[in-house]
């Protein structure tokens, strides 16, 4: 996919600023997957990030290489639209985590076509899990990608299969008709085992508990954003440059060449959560008719003003906006033509 990113403001603007305004969108689908806490550090921050990949392939363009430097001006200059779409640069580094899984070079869609069993429309990467969702075969499975795994007992439909060969180390997944979880592989420094990951996301999807949807602050960051077509999430971080700076082996050329620099930007700087999801319409390889949403939750003194939020997150005032600041919470929106993608 190509990135030679243009925004084109559409006509004037709209700032709001009245509570209960926000109209509410479709949850989105990946919200039963996202953990109150990570693992790792029950005090730490929850980052992930979102694709649908039916829509990343309509918008792909061989003729043109892909520069990581565009995405990270766009995420500085446009943060409400560059974010997601930087969100969705970083995503595929993921797979690296997943590469000697017996099925991991066709868990997506290679050449835009998808193998036997496997299906995935969309894809999440959350506390070192990968939550596919699309359509997915079990009997395909436990067939052709569980050599070397032992078939643990099922729960509400999802076939479970962890590694007893560790000659790549510890691995586990699950598999139902629509969507498949797979552990990450541990760093070197990392002491978290796979198949306790993938249970732990199966009891909180299961158990309905445990998630940042459960929180009231949770829910209405979902709610406010929808579901989408590319979304970076964080929540209850301490840091938002830890999610922009993605943790690879020193020497990865597959890394993005820059992250975005959010430095002495008042809108994130003190956010203490946060979702931000593009919506649009793939055409000709383009992006169009897109609705870029930001929803934040800050500390009590510490909230952005209105035209903060208006010089840093949308960076124009001419687009199309609507902003809606109540106590602690920040929600906009704002609307865009075309960005074209050359």
């Amino acid at each position: 996919m190509a990135t030679g990113l243009t925004t084109v403001p559409t006509s004037s603007s709209e700032v709001r600023n009245k509570p209960g305004m926000l109209s509410q969108n479709d949850t989105a689908p990946y919200s039963d997957w996202i953990p109150a806490s990570p693992h790792a550090d029950p005090d730490g921050g929850v980052y992930f990030t979102h694709v649908d990949w039916e829509t990343v392939i309509a918008l792909e363009d061989d003729e043109e290489p892909t520069d990581d430097d565009e995405i990270g001006a766009v995420a500085e200059q446009v943060p409400i639209i560059g974010l997601p779409l930087y969100g969705a640069l970083i995503t595929p580094l993921a797979l690296f985590g997943i590469l000697f899984y017996p099925f991991g070079e066709h868990v997506l869609p290679q050449n835009g076509q998808p193998v036997d069993g496997i299906e995935t429309a969309r894809s999440t990467w959350v506390d070192d899990l990968l939550v596919f969702q699309g359509e997915y075969s079990p009997e395909v499975f436990a067939q052709e990608y569980a050599e070397g795994f032992t078939e643990e007992e099922p729960q509400n439909g999802f076939s479970i299969f962890v590694a007893d060969d560790q000659l790549f180390g510890p691995m586990a997944y699950a598999v139902s008709d629509d969507t498949l979880i797979v552990g990450m592989h541990p760093g070197e420094e990392d002491t978290y085992d796979p198949e306790s990951v993938v249970n732990a996301a199966l009891d909180r999807r299961l158990d309905e508990t445990g998630r940042m949807s459960d929180d009231d602050d949770g829910q209405w960051l979902l709610e406010t954003t929808g579901d989408a077509q590319m979304a970076f999430g964080g929540w209850q971080m301490e840091d938002l440059g830890t999610a922009l700076d993605p943790d690879v082996e020193e020497g990865d050329d597959t890394a993005p060449e820059s992250e975005p620099d959010i430095a002495e930007n008042p809108v994130f700087d003190s956010v203490e959560s946060l979702l931000n999801t593009i919506v649009f319409t793939p055409e000709g390889g383009e992006m169009r008719d897109i609705e870029a949403r930001y929803a934040g939750v800050y500390p009590e003194n510490d909230v952005p003003t209105e035209d903060e939020v208006v010089e840093y997150l949308i960076g124009d005032p001419n687009v199309p906006h609507e902003i809606t600041i109540d106590g602690t919470r920040v929600h906009a929106t704002a609307s865009f033509d075309e960005q074209p993608i050359e």
